[in-house]
């Protein structure tokens, strides 16, 4: 039979608890995030691009020009079957907006970015009782008779019926997306949504703009904000044990860059910070290589196009493209095997 084991604890003197013996554990369950080991490049989150489908009006929101098909894909809901493509095709996806911060404000863009796809699954789950009927309109062959009191003569001529959506109409009706983003767009740029880094205050705001000081995001900051002392309401003397009231918040200027001007209307208003522009102007200050000095200027078509993006590796063109990793490595796998073919053969010979 086993023998119950005999603990070092238990030889103890007699005065010593032995349930005040245990192991100090000072180092925290959560490790400290390290941004300097994201390998993001300069200028991360600065620009946001707002891609659509031409024909379905669904939207893919990048930080860069050039849409990875792995990730973009990721951003797209099954909501039925054949609603969602198996692969992004470069003639259906176009620059819908473009949305430009301030140098330095790359943590402002990465929030901003999040919280614009937090919104859009919110409207994707969370939808009203508008996407499982539709109207239909009917006019009359024969109006009813106009009564004397308050009707209208429209009304009178046209019957409209709700109608049940069967799941290919509610599947279209729910990957229409376009106006949702765009009212998305104005929430966030006016600072809604809970942590929105868009909002600083006058001291960080100053230190982007003026000072050229990069933004630090919140989740990297390791230590607190500096406190700041209150002043009484009654004069402008500090009192003992009072604090100064802290600077009201601001929000950091934006710019967005529309292919269609006519688009920012979807948004009921929009806040002061945000400036409107189209990408014919994008394509004017990018000659002046405000965004980028070794980037080429974009060549004139007749679909306005967006800007560049500040950092582009080597060997990429301006070319707007949707970028396939599964056939870049097939291409590699192919001069690799190339390659060891003619090597054996240098052997044979």
């Amino acid at each position: 039979m086993n023998s119950v084991p005999v603990f070092r604890f238990s030889k103890l003197s007699f005065g010593v608890a032995r349930t005040s013996i245990r192991h100090g554990h000072t180092r925290s369950r959560r490790r400290t995030p390290q941004h300097e080991l994201t390998n993001f490049e300069p200028g991360h989150g600065e620009q946001i691009w707002v891609w659509s489908h031409l024909t379905s009006n669904q939207v893919i929101y990048s930080h860069t020009k050039q849409l990875e098909s792995h990730r973009a894909l990721k951003q797209l809901p099954f909501n039925g079957k054949k609603s969602k493509p198996a692969k992004l095709r470069r003639d259906y996806w176009a620059p819908m907006a473009l949305i430009q911060l301030p140098a330095g404000a790359g943590a402002a863009g990465q929030s901003v970015f999040q919280k614009l796809r937090e919104f859009r699954r919110m409207h994707e789950l969370a939808w009203e009782d508008d996407l499982l009927y539709r109207e239909k309109r009917t006019e009359l062959l024969k109006p009813k008779a106009i009564k004397p009191w308050g009707a209208k003569k429209n009304a009178d001529l046209v019957r409209v019926r709700k109608i049940v959506r069967n799941r290919h109409e509610r599947s279209l009706a729910l990957n229409d997306q376009r106006a949702n983003s765009i009212a998305d767009m104005a929430a966030v740029l006016a600072g809604f949504g809970r942590g929105n880094r868009l909002i600083v205050s006058s001291r960080e705001k100053k230190a982007v703009l003026e000072e050229g000081k990069a933004l630090e995001g919140r989740k990297w900051s390791k230590a607190p904000p500096a406190k700041t002392a209150l002043v009484s309401q009654s004069g402008g003397e500090e009192v003992e044990g009072t604090t100064k009231a802290p600077a009201v918040d601001e929000l950091l200027p934006a710019t967005i860059y529309w292919a269609n001007e006519d688009d920012r209307n979807f948004a009921q208003e929009w806040s002061g910070n945000v400036t409107h522009d189209l990408f014919q102007d994008a394509k004017a200050l990018l000659e002046e290589n405000q965004f980028d000095p070794e980037e080429e200027a974009v060549a004139e078509v007749e679909a306005p196009k967006p800007v560049a993006e500040p950092v582009q590796g080597a060997g990429d063109d301006t070319n707007y493209s949707i970028k396939e990793p599964a056939a870049e490595e097939n291409k590699e796998e192919g001069k690799e095997e190339k390659g060891e073919k003619d090597s054996k053969a240098d052997t044979k010979a």
